[in-house]
């Protein structure tokens, strides 16, 4: 269990329970849960999930943070956090008033997300555990998925990768 990211792996024997007796259950709790198989376990395989769903795009606040991504030709970063998340409170903290953080940000659109305000947005994108972090290309291609508390040196790297990566396509001028 990792529950400083509000998720948690669950390993069954098949020949016990199957996975929907398993699932509604986890469903009865309270919790929205899915099946990952041994050959998509890893963050690698995660990063290459389906596109963004077509519901994201009807949520008002996300279409008009992909349009402004669109007209300054920069990519989106969104922070699906909570308030009662103690990793996404000590990012807000620690994390986001970080210069070179502050500063990175400024050249990218930021749209934080309370997922308690906006839960269909964040299941839209498949949010499973905060504090989750998505950096979009403006046309709304997901290019990486941060999970986890995240300090600022290695936020600021991803961020400047991220960037980069754009400067090298010419997305981003210079």
């Amino acid at each position: 269990m990792q529950l400083d990211r509000d998720a948690f792996l669950v390993e069954f024997d098949a020949t016990k329970i199957g996975p929907e007796d398993l699932l509604a259950i986890i469903k009865k709790a309270g919790y929205d849960s899915n099946i990952v198989t041994d050959d998509v376990a890893t963050d690698d395989a995660r990063q290459k999930l389906a596109p963004l769903q077509p519901a994201a795009s009807k949520d008002p606040i996300f279409a008009a943070a992909l349009a402004r991504a669109k007209q300054e030709n920069k990519p989106l970063v969104i922070d699906f956090h909570a308030n009662w998340c103690a990793p996404c409170l000590k990012m807000l903290k620690t994390t986001m008033p970080d210069p070179q953080v502050a500063a990175l940000l400024q050249k990218c659109v930021f749209l934080k997300v309370d997922t308690d305000k906006h839960p269909d947005l964040a299941r839209s994108f498949g949010v499973v555990g905060l504090p989750d972090i998505r950096f979009l290309a403006p046309d709304g291609t997901e290019r990486r998925r941060l999970q986890d508390f995240q300090d600022a040196k290695s936020f600021a790297a991803e961020l400047r990768k991220l960037l980069a990566s754009f400067e090298q396509e010419a997305i981003v001028p210079k």
